[in-house]
């Protein structure tokens, strides 16, 4: 089965991951780059978690115990990432009874929802999934991308959506598409190496020659 890719805003967002090992640890890692407010309940912590504590102080939570029905309560999305099948099942139902996307970590049937692999560069995110049937493939289309666009191409997509504003306010609504395109075109060719002063005066040049 295919999963349609939403794109959903978490920023101070409470979710919980229930487990503590190595998978748990990269999804925290993740979604703590995008704002959450997390809480991580266990009764064996077996990765340093404590560096998110002193890396964002006001958003992680460690609970050193057993998961409760409770932890659930008021929370936005849950991880279950345990190494014990049957809390992880018991999570899912409980999930499901309550309407709370959960994602049950290597067992899909177990899911609302698949957790991607992501490539993150700022503001400019991808999301990879194989529905759950290809690690593998996952992995090697994420390689792929992160071997051919270059590293600066985040910092130019935030760039893009301050110039989008500008252009909305200077250049006519059928020339705007192909401006927006000129000035892509520019940045990646200079590798972004070029003053919000210079593009300004490429957009005004657009500006002028209508004003004529």
């Amino acid at each position: 089965m295919s999963y349609f890719p939403f794109f959903i805003n978490i920023s101070d967002k409470n979710i919980l991951i229930a487990g503590a090992g190595k998978t748990a640890f990269r999804k925290a890692e993740i979604l703590l780059s995008f704002g959450c407010r997390l809480t991580v309940v266990s009764p064996e912590i077996k990765e340093n978690f404590s560096i998110f504590e002193k890396t964002y102080p006001n958003s992680v939570t460690i609970i050193n115990r057993q998961f409760r029905d409770t932890d659930i309560d008021g929370v936005f999305v849950v991880i279950a990432a345990t190494d014990n099948p049957d809390v992880n099942s018991r999570i899912s139902a409980l999930c499901r009874e309550k309407n709370i996307p959960v994602n049950v970590v290597d067992c899909p049937d177990l899911c609302t929802f698949i957790f991607p692999s992501i490539v993150k560069q700022e503001d400019l995110v991808c999301g990879i999934s194989s529905g759950g049937k290809s690690p593998v493939i996952t992995q090697y289309i994420k390689d792929l991308i992160n071997n051919n666009i270059p590293s600066f191409l985040g910092s130019i997509n935030n760039r893009m959506g301050s110039l989008r504003e500008y252009i909305k306010d200077h250049i006519p609504p059928k020339k705007r598409k192909d401006k927006m395109n000129e000035l892509f075109k520019i940045l990646m060719l200079n590798r972004n190496n070029i003053t919000d002063e210079e593009l300004f005066e490429i957009i005004n040049s657009e500006k002028d020659k209508q004003d004529d």
